[in-house]
């Protein structure tokens, strides 16, 4: 064995005094080189944290043009270097020379299209050993024609729900019993309440562990309802939260409550009432009716449904 010089024996008595926290994580070597971050509207206000280190370069290639001159950016007037290639997309950082070890600027860049998100917002970490050499920016844009869709529809959720608040409150003042349902309009002079019992007439879809063991439809003043008794053949309890009546020709009633006052429980049977509106004289069907099950995917499918 060749005999070592007092260099190497200092040198190696050195690197092993480092303590074993000062040698690089995973995480941090992962961090090094290459870094991918997505935009997506529905997170448009989260900002993305990057790592720089003094005198290293970090690159951003973008895959959506930047509006000219959109490029915020903490304490620019430190950085030794701050460049935009508006053609290429790509914005090219060196931070200063020294900068505070766990500093946090800000950088915001602004998008040239419109659509959303209309910028994305990044935290320049600065680390003393450690940065992202790439940062490669994927954005999912969102048009403006969706958001402005997505308000109407919320408009009219809105509407239709203050004129179900509206309705209910007048049916709550009204009288109750059959002078309620004369007052609410279910009854018109000659033209009554009609039952059906429909528990033969339909069928279920096979499988499904809540059984329909009684049905009856009833009709009024274009509004219709269905009551089922529902045996609860599985092991866990059931409660519906919504539901659909589905004409012959795919047409809509449009359902305005599901009443069930009572989870059914493991082996027992409970009644479910659906009540719908846009009911017209000359529809018989046959409707298809479709329970939901509330945070679950037990449902209860009964086609054959009609109306008195």
């Amino acid at each position: 064995m060749f005999p070592l010089s007092p260099v190497v024996v200092l040198v190696l008595a050195v690197l092993m005094a480092v303590p074993a926290h000062a040698q690089p994580t995973a995480e941090e070597w992962q961090a090094v080189g290459v870094r991918r971050v997505e935009l997506r509207a529905e997170a448009s206000g989260e900002a993305h944290p990057v790592r720089i280190r003094p005198r290293f370069t970090t690159t951003f290639l973008f895959d959506t043009p930047l509006r000219r001159g959109g490029v915020e950016l903490e304490g620019r007037e430190r950085f030794k270097l701050v460049t935009l290639d508006e053609a290429a997309q790509v914005l090219t950082l060196i931070p200063p020379p020294m900068p505070l070890p766990g500093e946090r600027l800000k950088l915001t860049v602004h998008f040239a299209d419109g659509a959303a998100p209309a910028s994305a917002t990044f935290w320049l970490e600065v680390h003393p050993a450690w940065a992202e050499q790439q940062v490669e920016v994927y954005r999912h844009p969102r048009p403006l024609e969706s958001y402005q869709q997505e308000a109407r529809e919320q408009r009219e959720h809105a509407e239709r729900c203050e004129a179900e608040l509206a309705r209910a409150q007048a049916e709550r003042q009204g009288p109750g019993g059959l002078a309620g349902l004369i007052e609410a309009g279910w009854v018109v002079d000659d033209q009554g309440l009609g039952a059906l019992k429909i528990t033969r007439t339909t069928t279920q879809r096979p499988g499904e562990v809540l059984k329909v063991r009684r049905a009856h439809s009833y009709r009024a003043q274009r509004r219709g309802a269905v009551a089922l008794d529902l045996e609860n053949t599985d092991a866990q309890p059931w409660t519906a939260e919504s539901a659909e009546l589905v004409g012959p020709r795919g047409e809509r009633l449009r359902v305005l409550r599901v009443w069930q006052p009572e989870l059914v429980l493991p082996g027992d049977s409970r009644r479910v009432i659906v009540e719908a509106e846009g009911l017209g004289a000359e529809t018989q069907g046959p409707y298809v009716l479709r329970l939901h099950e509330a945070g679950g995917p037990r449902t209860v499918t009964l086609r054959g449904v009609s109306f008195p």
